[in-house]
């Protein structure tokens, strides 16, 4: 997906780092802030297994041909980028899933539902005798499981969900609708491959990486929305209740009941400052569901509105203590620190929404 990655870039310097995690799905505190204030989140893990060497010859490569410009691991587009980045917009596939992206990994989704639907067609023709997709044995087992326990009205039913799907992708665009259905595999076929998909289409191969990501997070959505079914029953355990990864569930549930953060961080056996970074990631993406009041009293909040202006991704952390000498220095340094970048996140919140 390297030729998407011009539409994170602007005319303002971005972090290069930011931008590159990112798309790794690094989620620190740091990424999850900044991708937000760039307005990047929905490339949120669009490409896992990016190394840096990729990236920086991508940026080489732009900036060799004049579309971007470069300073202190920051880049930006030149009026030529600002340019090739309109014309890229205007002719190339543009996600519609990205902000669920934290719902599902779509490459957990796909093998299932591919071997899935191999299963059910074979068997709907009264074929035994097939080579099954190759998965990983736990996966293979997985599936078994869903077929057998399922097996009774299971071609009529898994046929009419993968209708129902088709035919929600088709009112987003019916490309990705044809290319849901073309890339399952069944009895005698085995599906589109990449490079068939693109000429299918008549697009590139990036834009049928992203619009395969599209499709699985699509049908990720579809299977949370539905209280039953196939299709939900099949992907249940790789479906996520809420933006949080399980650890920073666990804690940001802990603090609902009462406890404080000392008091989680006790329990649970894990530093302060993991838990505090479980309560930023709450406030970037469910502020919603955090009582701020309970870490930010009244006088803590004017103290720092007082302290910092304008906007949030122009702050700069002032250290109460300068110079710690102390470890109850240091602490107290941690704590401000939290309560400066939990306030910059609702700051910023408040602008971005």
């Amino acid at each position: 997906m390297k030729s998407y990655f011009i539409e994170m870039l602007t005319d303002q310097p971005r972090r290069t780092a930011v931008l590159r995690n990112t798309v790794k799905n690094k989620r620190t505190v740091a990424t999850l802030f900044w991708a937000r204030e760039y307005g990047v989140l929905k490339w949120l893990g669009s490409n896992p297994r990016l190394t840096v060497n990729e990236f920086e010859q991508w940026l080489v490569q732009m900036r060799q041909a004049g579309l971007i410009k470069m300073n202190d691991q920051t880049a930006w587009l030149t009026p030529s980028g600002i340019a090739e980045k309109e014309k890229f917009l205007k002719t190339h596939y543009q996600p519609r899933f990205g902000n669920w992206s934290w719902l599902a990994r779509p490459d957990q989704l796909a093998p299932r539902v591919l071997l899935a639907t191999q299963a059910v067609s074979q068997y709907a023709h009264g074929q035994r005798h097939y080579v099954p997709l190759n998965l990983a044995p736990a996966e293979l087992y997985f599936v078994r499981q869903w077929f057998y326990g399922n097996r009774n009205r299971i071609v009529d039913d898994w046929a009419s969900e993968l209708q129902q799907a088709a035919a929600a992708l088709t009112k987003l665009d019916e490309r990705l609708a044809k290319l849901l259905v073309f890339s399952l595999p069944g009895y005698q076929t085995t599906g589109w491959t990449i490079d068939q998909a693109a000429q299918a289409l008549k697009i590139s191969v990036d834009e049928v990486m992203i619009m395969e990501r599209d499709v699985w997070l699509g049908i990720g959505y579809l299977a949370a929305s539905q209280p039953a079914g196939l299709l939900r029953s099949l992907l249940y355990d790789h479906l996520h209740d809420t933006p949080l990864n399980h650890s920073a569930t666990i804690t940001l549930r802990m603090f609902e009941q009462g406890l404080s953060l000392e008091q989680i961080s006790q329990k649970r056996h894990l530093k302060l400052g993991t838990i505090r970074e479980h309560i930023l990631e709450a406030a970037i993406f469910m502020p919603g569901a955090l009582p701020l009041d309970r870490l930010l009293t009244t006088a803590k909040i004017d103290q720092l509105a007082a302290q910092y202006h304008g906007k949030p991704a122009t702050w700069e952390f002032l250290p109460p203590i300068l110079e710690p000498q102390s470890p109850a220095d240091k602490l107290q340094n941690e704590q401000s620190f939290f309560e400066y970048r939990l306030f910059q996140i609702i700051k910023g919140g408040e602008r971005n929404g």
